[in-house]
């Protein structure tokens, strides 16, 4: 992408001023020089951190470095002939101090004149400076995203990059090896302790699941690459961010509105009755949401027909239609995929909400794309720890998939991958290898030392890495158990769910009585935002919950037994 022309007319005019001065340094072997635009200083914070590629910078000189040019002359407070990007300097400029950085990660400015709000986007100056040499400049428009993350101080980011200024016409960008596109996120990761989960997470699934299209569409991916950046907004340092793809119909390579509906894409974006195959509620076609979904594509026509279609087959269809003709409706491959990917990381905020339904065109099956991969891996959505590593996730979708017991159907399916997968990239050392990949390369960039410095909460606690290592080990070991059990007998798990498990009253006041099965273990009660209000262990075939703590509106409840999870609405006065 070719810079703007404001931007080329600028940076020439810099360097006009400063060549002398460039020239005159660079034959002084105790000054340091950093090229234009690979230098970024925080006036307010005293930060300077600069990308320019360490080789260049070492290369020009073994002699003890006294002074640092940038835009002025800054003095070193130590003497240094080699610098690094694993510790920091101290320079001073007309006896002002500030703290030197090094980075090999991207660099990005941000400038916007208006407040950056939810929504509309609003126009921003857009420059990106990296390693390779490259800086590029473009028109953007900003605005936040995120549902409870836009609650955190560390804002996430929404990015639609402009041939304009006002944003009637888009224009594509590419960053690194990734897809090249007009819109884009900047992830701010700040309810990730150690920054590194939805990275990994987001790795893990593309490793795992290819689109059953992919010959046909060798560029469609059912997930998104990221790639970690720092961000200064305003002139000010905001700390690591990821610089991310987006799902949308390009990235699945969608077939296109065509006189009608052909490719289809659904975001789940609350816990509706629909996305967690719980309700059916009626849909009207002047709406862009039902039952949880967001309308995502095709951009000509909204038509909920069929999805309720397929939702209203889920919950309500027999048991012999069902097994006999759920393949045809729903890529058995990535369900599969899907359910051992949400069980593996235990992305409690992804078995509804948080995830795409997708089709490739009229007539395919649909499938799944996790989205949102933030609290994995031992945490909660708010980043918190949760050290659950037993019972199963599951939807209404799931719990009829895993009643399948036939030689082909879901249940051995998925018995044989997960035992494939437990051999490659399940392996409890490929996974402990991406964490060790991604903390060693912040760790070594100075990245949570700024971090530190920027966000207050933050803290660079090496338990943290214990603490993960840990709980993958435990959760591995539990789901060895789970998917290697023998599947359960339809005509079993068909008697037990006659006979079934009830919350009454609902709606619930005071108290909820529970009747269960003998085998039932845990009883959890969320939030439509996927927080946690009550979790209780399950023992005979009743319980009673207190609810004089749980604020009046609109919960799930899952009860879970070794086999299956059962999921349902309740109300509470």
């Amino acid at each position: 992408m070719q810079p703007k022309s404001i931007f080329s007319q600028l940076a020439f005019c810099l360097l006009v001023c400063l060549l002398p001065i460039y020239q005159a340094a660079a034959s002084t072997s105790d000054t340091l020089v950093v090229r234009p635009h690979f230098y970024h200083i925080d006036y307010h914070k005293k930060l300077i951190l600069v990308n320019q590629n360490l080789d260049e910078l070492n290369s020009e000189s073994n002699q003890p470095k006294k002074y640092l040019l940038l835009d002025s002359l800054y003095d070193f407070q130590q003497v240094s002939t080699q610098v690094q990007t694993n510790t920091s300097y101290q320079v001073k400029l007309a006896n002002v101090a500030y703290t030197l950085y090094f980075t090999q990660l991207p660099v990005v400015h941000v400038s916007a004149k208006r407040p950056i709000v939810d929504a509309p986007s609003v126009y921003a100056q857009f420059s990106l400076a990296d390693t390779t040499g490259r800086f590029m400049t473009a028109n953007t428009g900003i605005e936040i995203r995120g549902g409870a993350s836009q609650g955190f101080p560390k804002k996430s980011y929404e990015l639609s990059f402009w041939a304009d200024t006002v944003g009637l016409t888009s224009q594509d960008v590419q960053f690194g090896t990734m897809r090249t596109a007009d819109k884009w996120n900047l992830q701010a990761m700040y309810n990730e302790p150690l920054r590194i989960r939805s990275k990994s997470a987001n790795e893990l699934w593309q490793e795992m699941d290819t689109l059953y299209y992919h010959a046909a569409e060798p560029d469609a991916k059912s997930g998104i690459a990221t790639t970690y950046t720092e961000l200064f907004l305003n002139g000010e340092y905001a700390g690591v961010y990821q610089l991310a793809e987006r799902i949308d119909r390009k990235q699945l390579k969608l077939k296109k509105y065509n006189k009608g509906i052909v490719g289809e894409l659904y975001k789940g974006v609350d816990w509706g009755g629909a996305v967690t195959f719980t309700g059916l509620p009626a849909f009207y076609n002047t709406s862009e949401t039902w039952g949880g979904f967001e309308y995502k594509y095709p951009d000509e026509k909204i038509d909920w027909t069929a999805l309720y279609d397929f939702v209203n087959f889920v919950e309500n269809s027999s048991n012999q239609t069902f097994f006999q003709t759920y393949r045809q409706r729903f890529n058995l491959a990535n369900a599969v995929d899907y359910y051992i990917f949400l069980n593996v990381v235990r992305a409690t905020d992804n078995t509804g909400k948080n995830l795409y339904v997708a089709r490739y065109k009229a007539g395919e099956p649909y499938y799944y794309v996790p989205w949102d991969l933030d609290g994995v891996f031992g945490t909660n959505y708010a980043g918190q720890n949760d050290p659950t590593t037993t019972g199963l996730l599951s939807n209404g979708f799931y719990d009829r998939l895993r009643q399948d017991c036939s030689p082909t159907g879901f249940g051995a399916t998925l018995q044989r991958r997960w035992a494939q997968l437990r051999k490659t990239v399940l392996a409890e050392s490929h996974i402990l290898g991406k964490f060790q990949q991604h903390t060693a390369y912040l760790r070594s960039n100075n990245v949570y030392e700024r971090e530190k410095l920027t966000w207050s909460a933050f803290t660079d606690d090496a338990a943290q890495t214990v603490y993960m290592t840990n709980w993958l080990h435990n959760r591995l070991s539990y789901l060895d158990g789970e998917f290697a059990n023998p599947c359960p007998t339809i005509t079993a798990v068909a008697s037990a769910q006659e006979k079934g498990n009830h919350c009454y009253p609902n709606p619930a006041k005071e108290v909820l009585h529970v009747e269960h099965e003998a085998t039932a273990s845990e009883l959890v009660i969320r939030d439509l935002l996927g927080k946690t209000v009550v979790q209780v262990g399950l023992t005979g075939t009743r319980t009673s919950v207190d609810m004089r703590s749980v604020a009046p509106g609109m919960y799930l409840v899952t009860i879970s037994s070794k086999n299956a999870s059962q999921t349902q609405k309740l109300i509470v006065e």
